[in-house]
């Protein structure tokens, strides 16, 4: 089991060696962390990050914020500076003067990074890949930061737009690939199971419900199906 975990689908959730990180000072601490965690390959300007969280306040003002903040989310996550004792654990994040990185080689895991690690290793479609598109769906437990916001600041929401939009569109093509896969399997009941999850997650989705009204159909359930189309 990592140490830290941070989960982004659905309500932000984070724990450190099993037990709830509490200690958090504000929301923007804890949407620090989120985009660190999502935005991990590329080293963060704290320039670029204290205009995210703080738009309306002079530079001085947002970095100091920025530093509080910063300190803050260290304290909770019991992260030190990088140490040269031999057997430390490598931090989680990597902060230096001018940039600050969520550290990917630490003992973390982040339910979005294992979800499109899972979609990339289940490319193509088979029957060897397939647990790996199965497992990366299951870690699609709401919408992306579900409930969470923060007013006040533009750029972080429309970030969690964006991003939220990519990872539903990912989610709704995996499901989309399982469908396919088990219809053409003949497995008419998984394959129901998945296009069911379609229609939840884009209740607007008209392949979703044409595929739920063909698959009923194949298993005999012909006034579902009509109903369905209704």
């Amino acid at each position: 089991m990592p140490r830290l975990s941070i989960r982004l689908f659905g309500p932000l959730r984070v724990t450190l060696d099993g037990e709830p990180v509490t200690g958090f000072d504000s929301d923007k601490v804890r949407a620090l962390l989120a985009y660190l965690a999502v935005e991990a390959e590329t080293p963060q300007a704290r320039e670029r990050l204290a205009g995210l969280l703080w738009p309306d306040h002079t530079e001085q003002s947002a970095r100091a914020n920025l530093r509080h903040v910063l300190a803050n989310l260290r304290k909770v996550l019991g992260d030190r500076p990088r140490s040269g004792a031999r057997g430390a654990p490598p931090p989680f994040l990597l902060v230096s003067r001018r940039t600050i990185q969520f550290n990917r080689t630490s003992d973390a895991w982040v339910d979005v990074s294992a979800f499109t690690d899972l979609l990339q290793a289940s490319q193509p479609t088979n029957q060897q890949n397939i647990m790996h598109l199965e497992d990366a769906v299951e870690l699609v437990r709401g919408g992306f930061l579900e409930g969470f916001s923060l007013p006040g600041s533009s750029a972080f929401e429309e970030w969690v737009l964006v991003e939220g939009a990519r990872l539903q569109r990912l989610a709704m093509e995996a499901l989309g690939r399982l469908s396919d896969w088990y219809e053409r399997q003949g497995t008419a009941e998984r394959a129901l199971e998945y296009t069911w999850r379609q229609v939840a997650l884009e209740p607007w989705r008209e392949e979703a419900h044409r595929q739920v009204m063909r698959l009923l159909a194949l298993k005999g359930q012909r006034g579902a199906a009509l109903a369905q189309y209704e």
